[in-house]
């Protein structure tokens, strides 16, 4: 009979310990609010074998995971426990007969250890749904990863009410504009937070790197400052047509065209030009770049076309515009890191980026949740959203403790709106865009609060763009940010 059992030489952290004890206080149920990076899988993997030492060596296990890559690395840590899991996703012919034998076989005692590893989608499925209805609650935990995802509508009427213990995962645990989601994870996992264990304390106790903070206001170009101010002008429009004074991201009474321009203007500002200027002066300066993250928008940004100078400006996704003035012009070794890329190919792209053989990583969103990339030692965000969920993920990426570091910088690229914006206080579009630089300030003021160099939130040896965030709050009225 298998035994799920810590490999020998593993032992929770101190404050991993205090984790598992307030979760087995509330008697098994509760959400792990930890900062990225410190290590909740093992700790619920701990947690795990604490709940199979407490029945006598029997546990179900199942485990539910955002992605695939995710399913795969938690089916690695939970070997090292023992145990081989079953992997859940994809097309169920690979797995549903092998799944449904082995419950079989637990719930009439030829099998004492059960695990299920699965995506969000699988666990959502009526065939997984049936599968898991036949686990002896009492004897089964259910760990949710990322437990914010499982808040979402068509995923939290799914949750099992049979499954007896309960364990949430999340360094961001609340929904982002969805109270609704959130107080759902909250009931569902019945006590809500048990445990936190935040950023600053983990640096402060060495488990995450000190870092360094470093904004940089970029500035539109004439032609990105007109377009903007045409689309905050006719959101400003939309909003009056429907007697409202503002919208957030996330907002569920959005129309579908307010939705497009807001869309518009955040690909607008996620992909200014001026990013590219900052972001080719900063390397030039930093050479040799070693283990650097680059985030970049969605977009497309035009650049000069290398056929002439009559001609057009080129359109081109600033992903490959990055990569190009990394790779081709200041000759450094570098790849993008995105879904276009397979499994395999991510897995060798993270080991050459870990082994030096890459100077650089350039991705979009594929480095948000759920990837190790511990040898990160500068970071440039071209392009972040204003939800908090994304930028704590991001940061914790880059924090993680590695031999060859002693501390992290990382670069923010925050876009000030139009100077005849700035201008115009006291109208509708002023209020808009005060609510809009409050949203990205939100991040500013969260990155400088752990930052090393806070308040300054400047390197004496790193130059900045011209303006600075203290002008920003300044110009919008918001100096008590």
């Amino acid at each position: 009979m298998a035994h799920f059992t810590a490999p020998e030489g593993y032992s929770p952290r101190s404050y991993q310990e205090d984790a598992i004890t307030a979760w087995m206080q509330h008697q098994g149920q509760g959400i792990l609010n930890m900062a990225t990076g410190t290590g909740k899988t093992l700790t619920s993997l701990f947690a795990a074998e604490r709940l199979a030492d407490l029945q006598d060596g029997r546990l179900g296990l199942i485990v539910i995971a955002p992605y695939q890559h995710l399913v795969d690395q938690w089916v690695k840590e939970i070997a090292q426990f023992g145990v081989t899991p079953f992997r859940a996703y994809q097309s169920r012919t690979t797995w549903e007969d092998d799944v449904a034998g082995a419950i079989t076989e637990f719930k009439h005692g030829a099998r004492d250890i059960l695990a299920i590893v699965t995506t969000q989608d699988t666990f959502g499925s009526d065939h997984f749904q049936s599968l898991i209805g036949r686990l002896p609650g009492h004897e089964t935990l259910l760990i949710g990863d990322e437990v914010h995802h499982l808040g979402a509508p068509h995923l939290r009427s799914k949750l099992p009410e049979h499954i007896r213990a309960r364990l949430g995962l999340s360094a961001t645990p609340e929904r982002w504009y969805d109270d609704e989601g959130t107080n759902a994870l909250e009931n569902y996992f019945a006590n809500g937070i048990v445990y936190e264990y935040g950023l600053q304390e983990a640096i402060a106790n060495g488990y995450l790197c000190e870092y360094y903070y470093v904004p940089h206001i970029i500035n539109l170009t004439e032609e990105e400052a007109e377009s903007y101010l045409a689309i905050s002008r006719a959101i400003g429009q939309r909003l009056a047509q429907n007697n409202r004074d503002d919208v957030g991201p996330g907002d569920l009474e959005m129309d579908e065209h307010l939705e497009q321009l807001l869309f518009k203007r955040a690909r607008l500002i996620g992909t200014a030009y001026e990013k590219l200027t900052t972001l080719r002066s900063l390397v030039t300066r930093s050479l040799p770049l070693e283990h650097a993250l680059v985030y970049c928008g969605d977009g497309r940004v035009e650049r000069e076309n290398p056929l002439g100078d009559d001609d057009e400006p080129e359109v081109i996704r600033q992903l490959n515009a990055v990569t190009e003035l990394l790779g081709n012009e200041l000759e450094l070794s570098v790849h993008q890191f995105t879904y276009e890329e397979g499994q395999s190919t991510r897995e060798r792209l993270l080991q050459e980026f870990e082994d030096g053989e890459l100077d650089a990583l350039v991705a979009i969103r594929c480095l948000d949740e759920g990837v190790d990339v511990p040898a990160t030692r500068t970071a440039f965000m071209l392009a972040s959203s204003t939800n908090p969920r994304q930028f704590v993920q991001r940061r914790g990426r880059i924090l993680r403790t590695h031999a060859s570091k002693d501390y992290a910088i990382i670069h923010d690229f925050i876009v000030a709106p139009p100077a005849e914006v700035r201008e115009s206080e006291g109208n509708s579009e002023f209020s808009i865009e005060r609510n809009l630089v409050r949203r990205e300030l939100q991040r500013v003021s969260t990155f400088a609060d752990g930052a090393k160099n806070h308040p300054d939130a400047t390197l004496s040896n790193i130059p900045t763009t011209p303006g600075s965030i203290r002008d920003l709050k300044k110009d919008f009225n918001l100096l008590d940010m």
